[in-house]
């Protein structure tokens, strides 16, 4: 409603501007009320509210004869603050931000302007965001392309996930770029496609590869062993892709902005890189795989790997102790997840900016300088203005208890200015005209075409528990008609609730998809289960490491540096949550795919255990090498909510590969045994496929496919 008012709410850019002297100096005065006439000219600007002048705008004119407003003015009388209020329309608002950061602020005469609030911390983001996409890309790009060519074992295969990508990022900017013209879409999108869709590129080529050489390993032909390649492993990679989106269907059900554009952009990566990858990779082996084969560097190193078989060996290890290494994996990720109890909520603010950033230094001392300003909390009374003496009386009585409330350090309306249960001045009357010097001409502000409006300036933090309080009380006084808030605070609890209210929906939205997904693929009641529950216990030591670093501070020289708010951004953990839960099902689904594989030829748990382990741990493991690379470049980035997610998401990625799929999964299949494949009898006629018999083997290489398949 405030949004609607050409100057309503809180100022979205404000202009500190300073001099060596005083700003009641006639020079300083002079340059000021010039700057003013200059502003409220600009396309894009609303209204203006200077010292000098007071308001400027539709209704007011504003005078050079005005009383200078003490709430403009810093306590030591050598800065004075200018707010500017700007269009609703997000391509005039940001011509006219960057008209003023690149025209306005510098040198005025005898003043010296500098920008804050949330218009410039908005720019800057963005601007950062754009140098840390260029640097991500700069940095993981090559390395990237070194640990393909190790793990495809030469140039042209690791072209392949690198063609994949490209695919995937490019078509997703385009449909970004689409729907921005249609609705507001996060800057962090980009970074996401980027990150995610390289990651998945080389999830999804390097499954389908691997599975090529394998079966052409054991003596079938190029062409079979294309098709039986393209077969199996493109059924891994499309339930992955479909368990992967559905998991971020999840930050759909929230109704945020910057969660449901990065929730498209997510999905919209992960399906065309599995589009792509199904595509691009059967058709390049086609026409290159027996030419890649020859150039293989690493091909026996691979057959050397193959012979030891170390992974199938460590399976059979931890399932010989499967309480023990459960216990003792258990421990570890909920020693990692303790932490998680401090979770604070809050929302990110100039502090996620570096902080040499010069619009952090302008926010600090606007803080400093100006604490009459304070965090505001802003009190709308739709459709009710205070006619009449009887009306003038209601709020004023009503501005009178809330400016007495503790931690309130002024209030302004319509009626005058407020200060511990008192005004400050002369009441005004709403329905008599005010001479242009008078004090209250520059109130009729508060008086919108949509109701009567209140701003109150409070001294707690928006989200401290402090300023929350204080907000359930402004909201528990009884008022002359119904109430809307509005402020930092105000958006903060809000955001909150309606979050809080719909993750249980999202959720459920997310685990009933996994859930119908996993039990079509396996065919078991019991390892979806299995799937979810070992992620969600994975997930939670993640967070607990998030609170760990982030929200507490420690280990700051291993991720680099960052300012501690004491707070964790309230969309960082969901947006993480869903996101390496997608991850990490994307390796669970490729050793399930194994496992079940040589179940269904051996029917024997512990044999196809250790079987699968042995053909999917080397390809889950260099997938997390290519992706921890990945994010370790997203993790040097300058803004502390990227840096937050990529060290997350890695965190997770890390745990998955070195402890959940090697020593937790075989730990829990070795326990459950026969429970493992159990369905009710009549489901096993239907659902449940019969053993076939394992495809023709060339005789050199049959015993060592059938027990230690071909890792990549």
């Amino acid at each position: 409603m405030l949004d609607r008012s050409p100057h309503g709410g809180m100022p979205p850019l404000l202009l500190l501007a300073r001099t060596t002297g005083s700003v009641d100096d006639p020079s300083a005065r002079t340059a000021g009320i010039q700057l003013v006439k200059d502003l409220r000219h600009q396309p894009g600007i609303t209204a203006v509210d200077a010292y000098w002048t007071g308001p400027v705008g539709p209704h007011t004119n504003g005078s050079p004869h005005a009383p200078p407003d003490p709430l403009l003015r810093s306590s030591d009388g050598r800065t004075a603050a200018i707010a500017l209020w700007l269009d609703s329309d997000q391509r005039t608002r940001h011509q006219a931000t960057e008209h003023v950061l690149t025209q306005v602020t510098g040198r005025h005469g005898p003043l010296e302007t500098r920008a804050a609030g949330q218009a410039p911390v908005t720019r800057a983001l963005q601007a950062h965001s754009e140098q840390d996409l260029l640097r991500m890309e700069l940095l993981a790009l090559p390395a990237t392309l070194v640990l393909l060519i190790l793990v495809f074992g030469s140039i042209p295969a690791a072209l392949l996930p690198l063609a994949v990508g490209t695919v995937a990022i490019t078509g997703t900017t385009v449909i970004l770029r689409t729907i921005a013209a249609f609705a507001p879409v996060s800057t962090f999108a980009l970074n996401l496609t980027t990150a995610v869709g390289l990651a998945l590129a080389v999830d999804y080529s390097l499954f389908i590869l691997a599975r090529y050489r394998e079966e052409a390993a054991t003596g079938l032909s190029h062409h079979q062993a294309l098709i039986r390649a393209t077969r199996t492993a493109g059924r891994t990679v499309t339930v992955s892709a479909g368990v992967v989106a559905a998991s971020l269907l999840g930050l759909l059900a929230l109704p945020l902005p910057l969660m449901r554009s990065l929730a498209l952009a997510g999905i919209s990566v992960v399906l065309l890189a599995a589009a792509a990858s199904l595509l691009i990779v059967p058709a390049a082996l086609s026409c290159f795989g027996e030419r890649m084969a020859r150039r293989d560097i690493l091909a026996r190193r691979r057959r050397a790997a193959r012979s030891k078989a170390r992974w199938h060996n460590l399976a059979l290890v931890v399932m010989h102790r499967p309480l023990t290494v459960l216990a003792l994996t258990s421990a570890l990720l909920l020693l990692l997840a303790l932490p998680f109890r401090d979770l604070t909520f809050g929302l990110s603010d100039e502090r996620a900016l570096p902080a040499k950033t010069p619009v952090v230094k302008t926010m600090q001392d606007l803080r400093t300088d100006f604490p009459q300003m304070g965090t505001e909390i802003d009190i709308v009374l739709p459709h009710w203005n205070p006619a009449g003496a009887e009306g003038a009386a209601r709020l004023d009585a009503y501005a009178r208890r809330l400016s007495g409330l503790p931690g309130v350090q002024g209030l302004r309306t319509v009626t005058g200015t407020y200060l511990d249960g008192a005004p400050t001045g002369p009441l005004c009357n709403p329905s008599t005209p005010a001479a242009p010097s008078s004090p209250c001409a520059g109130l009729k502000r508060f008086t919108l075409e949509t109701g009567t409006w209140l701003a109150i300036s409070a001294t707690p933090r928006p989200y401290s528990a402090e300023g929350l309080g204080l907000l359930h009380s402004v909201r528990a006084q009884p008022a002359p008609a119904p109430i809307i808030t509005g402020g930092a605070t105000a958006e903060f609890l809000d955001t909150r609730t309606v979050v809080l209210q719909r993750l249980p929906g999202a959720l459920a939205i997310v685990a009933a998809l996994t859930l119908a997904l996993l039990f079509a693929f396996t065919r078991s009641l019991f390892l979806p289960l299995k799937a979810l529950m070992i992620n969600l216990l994975s997930l939670t030591a993640t967070f607990g490491a998030m609170v760990f670093v982030f929200q507490q501070g420690h280990l700051r020289w291993l991720v680099g540096d960052f300012t501690v708010t004491g707070t964790t951004d309230l969309m960082l953990p969901f947006v993480a949550f869903f996101l390496a839960f997608g991850l990490s099902m994307d390796y669970e689904i490729l050793l399930l795919a194994r496992i079940s594989e040589a179940h269904i030829r051996t029917r024997d748990t512990t044999r196809a255990t250790a079987e699968g382990l042995q053909a999917a741990a080397p390809l889950f493991t260099a997938s997390a090498a290519v992706v921890l690379v990945v994010l370790s470049a997203l993790a040097v980035t300058e803004v502390t909510n990227m840096k937050i997610l990529a060290v997350t998401v890695a965190l997770s990625v890390l745990l998955d590969a070195a402890v959940i799929r090697p020593l937790l999964v075989p730990a829990v299949m070795q326990l459950a045994g026969t429970a493992n494949w159990w369905l009710p009898a009549p489901w096993q006629r239907r659902l449940r496929p019969h053993p076939h018999p394992a495809p023709p083997r060339h005789p050199t290489t049959a015993a060592a496919s059938t027990d230690t398949p071909v890792s990549p």
